[in-house]
């Protein structure tokens, strides 16, 4: 970190690496030995070290070092057909059985003992999709039997493997095909459409039923016996969502994109040369839950693809996704109509609406135009109020956002946020911001190419810390007084170009962290220490450290999908209106922040729970490789009490490495030889 002048970056520097090169290693934890070289190792997000040789595939127990199982039936198995299946203890193994193959066999594998729960080559079944479901504990498979083209849905106990049920005649067409040449295309054709499987996760209403969509239907499915409970037909689609509204809990609603090469709305030029352009429109259903008998006379339409539904008292408020201008409307509950704007055309938003919150003063949404959703690197972002009663946007000139949203929160000043690039509070009352410049932060001068990400922030009490790369200044922030102020009393700018990654109050300080510096400074402003550790220039050896930090981001969002599930489940069970709303509101938008099944057995639960303990603790240090002075490469443990090195573990002169890390419970496993993983306890 460079702090006024070259002399200090110099000592600072010769200072970190005098340290590295007088710190003593750490001590192997214990090695796990194999009889034929390693190709890859993984780090399951449950702890559990996974092993590849030409052999077959080992699972580790990561306390010990002990080989907790092996299966030689997939010897020598390319990392890209590994997949961890999230929010469970399995992963899924895919496979071909040969060089023409175009439907994968695909394997399901417990991986705290091993157990093969499920085997595609032996049911002789090509997967197009699987779908764990939660709340019964079975495994969905949509497949294709040997010599078919006509999918089936197969039903598993996801604990033994035990196959329930099979269900041939879900992707059956209702009409009869036409005799001769014509009526083989048809059937084909039909098979074809079968083989385009699930347009959405199956939804479980509880451990007996299911919601199914498929391209030309909607079903109720009896989860226990596979049996269907109401078929009711839809427009050929390409993709389905299932909405639900507390306002009217014995209907569902089926929202559905349909692509087709001439019209109007969004278009997407296609990826093949000469193909047409595709064009977009989204339809809206209404089933009785319990029926299946649909409520409107046809569908409600919108131009452009599906996006965001909002539930409202007054009906569904449809936010369709475009790169253009795209168009919000209601859906009345009772007829189906879309009634907001000149003779329910709806009303025209700043962009698609890609997040919102409900407020006192109406919903406050967040909108994305045109390069949020292509590859530009442009992005225009907006806040504006819509008001569900009169159809109206509050605002007749939207808030501009420098980034996309990260965070809100109430205040008594208006409505905090937070993007990718500031942060300030929004005065709903008004539209105005109550900071006349916001806090900037994103991308500096010299990295400005670089993809914005989400600036770090700390807390605490009423006060929010932010690094502004800028400015290049940390401010604290009253977030209920709407004030702000510098607190550096000199410019910091971090050294090898880089922007914090995270920022920690501590009771004596802040201490800002990047990829290779970490700094400390007083609530003063005054700088306790600056510590700039080189990067090595192998991008290879930075590999399993950001793996490591994915792996931790994961828990924070495995938190926000659980908060989705209990908020979820708190909204069924209550009868109050307004408390059912709530909680379905929130269960959308926790829901959002995380996908994961999580179908976790009672032992799995418990390593679950003990981990996301463990990742909630703000850790003392930071995890960095550096490369030593003459001595090759290590992986350092930096305190952030001091920036001084804890503890290291020697790479040498190894420049592609093959190591992975745990920043759970900070384990490090590193491949010393061909053969031979030693464990690393920071």
């Amino acid at each position: 970190m460079r702090l006024q002048t070259g002399l200090l970056v110099l000592a600072s520097v010769m200072f970190c690496c005098e340290q590295a090169n007088a710190q003593s290693k750490v001590t192997p934890s214990w090695t796990a030995k194999f009889s034929s070289p390693i190709n890859w190792q993984r780090v399951h997000s449950l702890g559990y070290l996974i092993v590849s040789t030409n052999q077959g595939i080992y699972g580790v127990d990561p306390k010990k070092g002990s080989i907790l199982w092996e299966n030689k039936s997939f010897p020598a198995l390319d990392p890209s057909m590994y997949e961890e299946i999230a929010g469970t203890e399995f992963v899924a193994i895919s496979y071909k059985t040969d060089k023409d193959s175009t439907i994968p066999m695909q394997a399901i594998v417990e991986i705290v003992g091993g157990k093969v729960l499920f085997d595609s080559q032996k049911e002789k079944i090509g997967v197009l999709s699987r779908h764990i479901l939660a709340s019964s504990g079975k495994l969905l498979i949509s497949g294709a039997k040997q010599g078919t083209l006509a999918a089936t849905l197969f039903m598993y106990d996801i604990a033994s493997g035990k196959r329930l049920w099979m269900n041939e005649d879900l992707f059956k067409p209702e009409e009869t095909p036409k005799k001769g040449l014509l009526g083989a295309m048809q059937m084909m054709g039909a098979a074809f459409a079968g083989l385009q499987s699930l347009t959405s996760e199956p939804i479980e209403l509880n451990d007996q039923t299911m919601l199914l969509t498929h391209p030309n239907f909607v079903f109720k499915i009896n989860s226990a016996d596979g049996k269907i409970l109401w078929r009711s037909s839809l427009v050929p689609s390409t993709k389905a969502r299932v909405y639900f509204s507390p306002y009217k809990p014995e209907m569902v609603y089926v929202g559905t994109e349909v692509e087709s090469q001439t019209g109007s709305g969004m278009s997407t030029s296609s990826t093949t040369q000469g193909a047409p352009q595709k064009y977009y429109e989204n339809l809206y259903y209404a089933f009785n839950l319990n029926t299946g008998a649909p409520a409107w006379k046809e569908p409600a339409k919108e131009k452009d693809q599906l996006n965001q539904v909002i539930a409202h008292e007054k009906g569904l408020i449809i936010c369709p996704r475009s790169s253009q201008k795209p168009t919000i409307n209601l859906v009345d509950y009772q007829t189906g109509k879309t009634v907001w704007g000149n003779k329910g055309k709806g009303i025209k938003a700043q962009g698609s609406v890609v997040s919102y919150i409900t407020t006192e003063k109406g919903i406050l949404i967040t909108t994305a135009f045109d390069n949020a959703w292509n590859n530009s690197k442009a992005e225009e972002y907006y806040l504006n109020l819509l008001d569900p009663n009169t159809g109206a946007l509050k605002y007749e000139k939207a808030v501009k956002l420098k980034g996309d949203l990260v965070r809100t929160e109430l205040v008594s000043k208006g409505l905090l946020f937070v993007t990718t690039k500031e942060i300030n509070i929004l005065d709903p009352a008004t539209g105005k911001l109550v900071l006349p410049i916001s806090i900037e932060s994103g991308n500096n001068s010299i990295t400005k190419t670089d993809k914005p990400r989400p600036f770090p922030t700390a807390e605490k009490g009423n006060f929010i810390y932010v690094y502004s790369p800028k400015d290049k200044t940390v401010y604290e922030f009253d977030k209920q007084a709407g004030t702000s102020k510098a607190i550096t009393k000199q410019k910091l700018e971090f050294e090898g170009q880089e922007l914090p990654e995270s920022i920690d109050a501590k009771a004596d300080g802040i201490v800002i962290s990047s990829e290779q510096n970490v700094v400390k400074i007083g609530f003063d402003g005054a700088v306790q220490y600056a510590k700039y550790y080189p990067a090595p220039r192998q991008p290879a050896l930075m590999r399993a450290l950001l793996a490591a930090q994915a792996v931790r981001a994961a828990y924070i969002g495995a938190a926000a999908s659980a908060y989705a599930g209990a908020f979820a489940q708190a909204a069924n069970n209550t009868t109050d209106a307004t408390s059912k709303a709530v909680g379905q509101s929130l269960s959308e938008g926790f829901s959002d922040l995380g996908k994961s099944a999580f179908s976790y057995s009672s032992r799995a639960m418990g390593e679950f729970n003990a981990r996301f303990k463990a990742s909630q603790n703000t850790p003392d240090f930071v995890m960095m490789m550096t490369k030593q002075e003459k001595k090759g490469y290590q992986l350092i443990q930096a305190s952030k009490a001091n920036g001084e090195i804890m503890n290291s573990v020697d790479i040498k002169n190894d420049k592609e490495p093959e190591y992975d890390v745990d920043q759970i419970y900070n384990y490090v496993y590193y491949r010393s030889n061909p053969s031979e993983i030693v464990c690393y306890k920071l």
